[in-house]
């Protein structure tokens, strides 16, 4: 999964934050971190995507082969997403 992320020029600019099942992205690069993109959940055969933490945990899609997963939390990146910054979230005169 994190070879299929870094081969993602977007995801390569997040910060990856890979926990006990989940793989998640950042914004930022130290804790508490931003929690507002979508994560993955899975192993080499089969992923599923879930929305942002704080919405509602909603499925964007399963079994999903990595590459899909990857492209899947692209497309449902937001607009403002950029590369990660050195700091907590949120960042400095961003309410988010």
């Amino acid at each position: 999964m994190i070879g299929a992320g870094y081969a993602e020029p977007r995801l390569r600019a997040l910060f990856p934050f890979p926990s006990h099942g989940p793989l998640t992205f950042h914004r930022t690069t130290e804790f508490p971190w931003s929690n507002d993109l979508p994560f993955i959940v899975g192993d080499v055969q089969a992923c599923t995507v879930y929305a942002p933490l704080h919405a509602s945990r909603r499925v964007l899609g399963e079994s999903l082969t990595p590459r899909e997963t990857a492209a899947l939390v692209v497309a449902h990146l937001p607009d403002d997403c950029g590369s990660a910054f050195e700091g907590p979230w949120p960042p400095p005169g961003n309410p988010h």
